[in-house]
């Protein structure tokens, strides 16, 4: 029997990586019948313990960054784990390492073991391996590459799910990349940029292969009536919008300013418009009900709802932005939700992938930057999209399909292990 970790999964809050992380255990399931899977991922794995019938072990990096204990605690945990490291880096045989893990807490003690076990490790897709000039971008790149490390330590096949990769500002962190991925045996990217940054820090170009998300083969299950959910009449024009806390104080003040103008744009062209939580995590207070309600607060209108529920998961959501007639997301994975059902975008672009992607796809013209949108700019913007749907929904019947296929990329590398 085929056993598989899958590593690097996040945190169902999240309703885009929930999706690929969905999609992933659906090609390996295809790729590999009866395989034996285990998901080493940042939620807790007393309080989730599986993630769509694959259970999960927690994770180094989840153990060692969780933020509802004292930051002693965190600092003692961190520390526990240099010996993990050490165990990546040096040349040890197997079976020391594996009597070393015996020393470690239960969580990083089940990761190491399943690594060391498995016949193939991979890890979840998604936009996560970045770094900023600081050492916290340091220890989350090293967290991020560990398990991968010292499956290759282990001589166990490893492969990356398609990603956004960098900006890796620091020489330790580009260090760490180009020797950990340097040593997978495929690693796909979701975009050019990211293919680029990784060849200019010395990986071989043979070893990259330029894929597209997997949220692009991501098919909703949802049957839930978000219409009657939202209360919205059944001819209701509707636009969804999608906001994140991403600047400094200025910057998002005029980011929220631009949005609250094109939202009440939209209301006065007779649109319902749903504010939407498509991120909603503890960690490190990324929840996107905050800004929903900064943006509501100014924006009193019969016409406009915010949804505040958080239950809804990676199908509801994939199944609400179906309904939109438009979207102004930026939450990316909002707006590939949307195109996947020929609902025309508006993307605001905070990370170089919105970019990317949107250009692929010929859609490079409805991509805003998230420090350029204005008040002044983004209603006549919303307006040309109005004017443009039909034209845009024929873009998308053409071009989707072959973009789409792409994401089998995956699936194709899983077949070959």
């Amino acid at each position: 029997m085929t056993r598989v970790v899958v590593v690097n999964a996040f945190d169902r809050g999240n309703r885009g990586d929930a999706a690929l992380l969905s999609v992933l255990l659906d090609q390996i399931r295809r790729a590999l019948p009866g395989a034996r899977i285990a998901i080493a991922g940042f939620e807790h794995p007393a309080r989730w313990p599986e993630f769509e019938g694959v259970p999960n072990l927690g994770s180094f990096r989840r153990y060692s960054g969780e933020e509802d204990i004292p930051r002693l605690r965190r600092i003692l945990r961190k520390l526990s784990l240099l010996p993990v490291v050490a165990l990546a880096a040096a040349r040890l045989p197997r079976r020391i390492r594996l009597a070393a893990a015996r020393l470690l807490p239960a969580e990083p003690r089940r990761e190491l073991r399943a690594l060391a076990t498995a016949d193939l490790v991979v890890s979840v897709g998604g936009g996560h391996l970045n770094g900023r000039a600081d050492f916290a971008s340091d220890l989350n790149i090293l967290f991020l590459l560990l398990p991968l490390w010292l499956a290759e330590r282990f001589g166990v096949r490893v492969v990356t799910g398609p990603q956004s990769y960098g900006p890796f500002p620091r020489r330790v962190q580009r260090v760490l990349v180009r020797h950990v991925l340097g040593r997978a045996d495929a690693v796909l990217v979701r975009e050019d940029i990211s293919r680029d940054r990784l060849t200019e820090i010395g990986l071989p170009a043979q070893l990259l292969t330029r894929s597209v998300d997997s949220a692009f083969a991501f098919e909703t299950r949802s049957d839930r009536d978000w219409r009657t959910a939202l209360g919205l009449p059944a001819d209701a024009r509707i636009a969804m919008v999608t906001a994140r806390q991403w600047l400094d104080d200025a910057g998002q003040l005029r980011y929220e300013r631009a949005l609250t103008a094109g939202i009440r744009h939209l209301l006065g062209r007779g649109y319902h418009v749903v504010l939407v939580p498509q991120v909603t995590c503890a960690y490190q207070g990324d929840d996107d009900r905050r800004i929903n309600t900064r943006l509501a607060a100014g924006l009193e209108h019969p016409r406009l709802r915010v949804l505040g529920d958080d239950s809804f998961d990676h199908r509801d959501a994939r199944a609400l932005y179906a309904e939109a007639d438009l979207v102004i997301g930026t939450r990316f994975h909002s707006v590939i939700f949307a195109l996947t059902a020929h609902v025309p975008c508006l993307a605001i672009e905070y990370d170089h992938k919105t970019g990317g992607i949107m250009r692929d796809l010929g859609l490079e013209q409805w991509v805003v930057g998230i420090g350029e949108v204005r008040d002044t700019t983004l209603p006549a913007l919303l307006d040309a999209l109005v004017d443009h749907r039909d034209t845009y929904r024929r873009h998308l019947r053409e071009v989707l399909p072959p973009y789409a296929r792409r994401a089998r990329d995956l699936s194709a590398l899983l077949d070959a292990a």
